[in-house]
């Protein structure tokens, strides 16, 4: 491999590490941690809804429907929490599991209290809710208790677990509390502890990485927690009504009594099932923002009890979300640093970016169908920074280069001035000095189409080469004529016409140095075309005659012979004109009013250039003195036709004859254009007061 190419390589892999140094420093920010929990939310919604068809969980809900319907004012009496457990466990319920405290006496009628831990341990499946709570007291001391059920559900033996939640910073619930340790004792929390039942009191191992309940071993994303596997938005899961569940042949709620429940088991309703008690109307203030929280267009908060069915739901089914582990995280940055920087330095800034959004969206598409197929969750605002680090430091980079390549030639350049002026210097006997006079001159501006990309293309010696034999041969045709090299910037030539020596045909001179120049452009073509099987430059010229201000111009260490005014930026701005009418040769109307009798041209538009305020006709330089019969025809006569037309608002009739001359000249760029701006305008018809003049906001 070149040594320019290791070079390159070694550059890429400097500006990967630092991207990546810098992608981890940001990416542990507050706000882009946040935005990473939000591209998970968003996974949730890619990934849509669980299909539950037969869940072996459901919901029954202390909902609006319930407050609504039962008389009695909240909280319940026990009781009707007693005649719950019987119901559920006449229907055939698997395991009951309790979203609700009950931690304190009730008061009304403490008797009820002992029937409801009666029925609970007779039952034998029902599961009730404690919690712990945390105090920060002075000097930073943390105290933490647990608050059980009350004494009669402890004494009878009535297993509990803690609803404690956590949230992260964005007041989500993503994450699901296992268990909390005071002082040596693991209090599970209430779906661990569904599971243990469900396992037959499996034992406990609280282990760093992982917690295991008898078969289960449930993956900790932090040292307490893990990652809910949400089935959906709230009421996912199977729900029914409270009073549903209690309105049995034995129980009247009054004037809404239908006896439902009887016919819940006869349906099997809850036979076999994992039945979760929890509240659900708002005004309980025990729903929760979840992943599932603004879902195709709704936005609804989830119920806590049916959290802690989620968390089970995931638990029974192995449903993990895992984590990438960070090793394959540092690895996939690198690899993405290393494309990116590939990508910028092969095709440059500019055209590399629609290959990197287009790389950025691949990535995207990546990690969500990973989460989507295989519950794995990998980071998705991280790659999105490296792409970024690594695009900008890469940019920074090659900006840096070509600046830098851009000062070492200027320096070589200033080092020389145009033949004439030293031939001036030699007989006059006077040296240049700052200050200069305005003249009416001709200038002309030539560029190469496209050069950087050539210089991409091929080797140094060949850019080289090829570079040097083309401006020595348009420098020859540039003096040939009389006129002034006044200096080469890269591969633009910049030529005057009519100084230093003065005389009165320089427009004409400008035009025939630009005639030779684009047919010896055209031998080098063939030459190359036939010889060597391979491209040649193409080139645009722009000629602008006027006033202008001709010196020795500059600082007084160090000055040029050259020319400045608006009359010179115009020249300038109609040679890149060309590359927009894909023409070889413009010329100004000023200049074309000087040699209109003594070459063939044709009007090609009228335009505003980027820092002029009154527009300017342009022409395009056909030949000198004369062309072919058919060219004439066809390039200056049926087009001159077709352009009066279109600017007569005759757009059909213009169509007709830019489509003749394409019949014969298919590669004619004026022709496409009109025919472009014509079919466009009968789309889009004009205003009245319409008036054909194109403007180009950009130089």
């Amino acid at each position: 491999m070149p040594k320019k190419y290791w070079r390159k390589a070694w550059v890429v892999v400097w500006v990967t590490l630092l991207a990546g140094i810098f992608t981890f420093l940001f990416s542990n920010l507050k706000v882009l941690h946040n935005f990473e929990l939000k591209s998970l939310d968003w996974r949730f919604k890619m990934r849509g809804k669980v299909s539950l068809s037969d869940s072996s969980i459901v919901i029954v809900s202390l909902d609006d429907q319930t407050f609504s319907s039962i008389s009695a004012k909240w909280p319940y009496p026990r009781s009707y929490f007693t005649k719950i457990i019987r119901n559920l466990n006449e229907a055939g319920a698997r395991l009951i599991v309790f979203d609700l405290e009950f931690t304190e006496p009730y008061t009304q009628d403490l008797s009820q209290d002992s029937v409801l831990a009666r029925a609970a341990r007779r039952a034998g499946n029902v599961i009730f809710a404690g919690k712990v709570v945390t105090e920060f007291g002075a000097n930073n001391t943390i105290n933490q208790y647990v608050i059980k059920p009350m004494p009669e559900l402890v004494r009878s033996g009535v297993p509990w677990g803690v609803v404690n939640i956590i949230e992260d910073s964005d007041g989500f619930l993503r994450r699901y509390l296992l268990g909390i340790q005071i002082r040596q004792k693991f209090y599970p929390a209430l779906a661990v502890r569904a599971l243990q039942e469900l396992n037959g009191d499996a034992p406990l191992q609280n282990n760093p990485r992982d917690l295991r309940v008898g078969k289960y071993v449930i993956e900790k994303m932090t040292p307490s927690t893990m990652l809910i596997n949400y089935v959906g938005p709230a009421k996912s899961f199977p729900t029914y009504s409270f009073v549903n569940v209690i309105d049995d042949s034995e129980f009247n709620i009054g004037e809404e009594d239908t006896d439902i429940f009887e016919m819940h088991k006869i349906w099997g309703t809850f036979k076999n099932k994992i039945v979760f008690i929890g509240a659900g109307a708002e005004e309980l203030q025990d729903v929760k923002l979840t992943p599932f929280y603004d879902y195709e267009g709704v936005k609804r908060k989830m119920p806590g009890v049916e959290i802690h069915a989620n968390a089970l739901y995931t638990m029974l089914g192995n449903r993990y979300i895992h984590r990438a582990a960070g090793v394959w995280v540092y690895l996939a940055w690198l690899l993405i640093g290393l494309i990116v920087g590939s990508l910028v330095l092969i095709f440059k800034p500019i055209k590399s970016l629609p290959l990197i959004l287009l790389f950025a969206g691949l990535v995207v598409g990546g990690i969500v169908y990973v989460f989507v197929d295989a519950d794995v969750w990998f980071p998705l605002i991280s790659p999105l920074l490296m792409i970024a680090f690594s695009y900008l430091g890469n940019t920074f980079y090659i900006l840096g280069t070509e600046q830098r390549e851009k000062l070492r030639y200027r320096k070589i350049f200033q080092q020389y001035v145009s033949k004439n002026v030293v031939d001036k210097m030699l007989e006059s006997g006077k040296f240049p000095v700052f200050g200069g006079s305005r003249e009416r001159l001709t200038v002309l501006f030539s560029d190469i189409r496209s050069f950087t990309t050539f210089t991409e293309k091929n080797r140094p010696e060949k850019v080289v080469s090829q570079l040097t034999e083309y401006l020595t041969a348009m420098t020859d045709i540039v003096l040939k004529n009389d006129g002034t090299l006044d200096k080469f910037v890269g591969d633009e030539i910049m030529a005057l016409f009519g100084a230093p020596y003065p005389y009165n045909d320089h427009a004409f001179k400008a035009c025939v140095a630009a005639h030779e120049m684009i047919r010896k452009l055209r031998e080098f073509q063939y030459k190359y075309a036939e010889e060597k099987s391979e491209r040649y430059f193409n080139i645009g010229i722009g000629i602008n005659t006027g006033e202008m201000v001709l010196g020795n111009l500059g600082s007084r260490q160090l000055f040029d012979y050259t020319v400045i005014g608006d009359a010179v930026n115009l020249g300038a701005r109609l040679e890149g004109v060309n590359k927009f009418y894909k023409t070889n040769i413009i010329l100004s109307e000023f200049t074309y009013r000087e040699v209109k009798d003594k070459i063939v041209a044709r009007e090609l538009d009228k335009i505003q250039v980027k820092g002029k305020n009154r527009p300017v006709q342009i022409y395009e330089l056909l030949g000198i003195e004369k062309i072919s019969d058919s060219e004439h025809e066809l390039l200056v006569e049926v087009y001159t036709e077709a352009l009066r037309a279109y600017r007569n608002g005759e757009w059909y009739e213009a169509l007709k004859g830019l489509r003749k001359i394409l019949h014969f000249f298919p590669t004619d760029g004026p022709s496409n254009l009109y025919i472009r701006r014509c079919l466009d305008l009968m789309e889009n018809p004009p205003k009245e007061n319409w008036e054909p003049v194109y403007t180009f906001s950009t130089k």
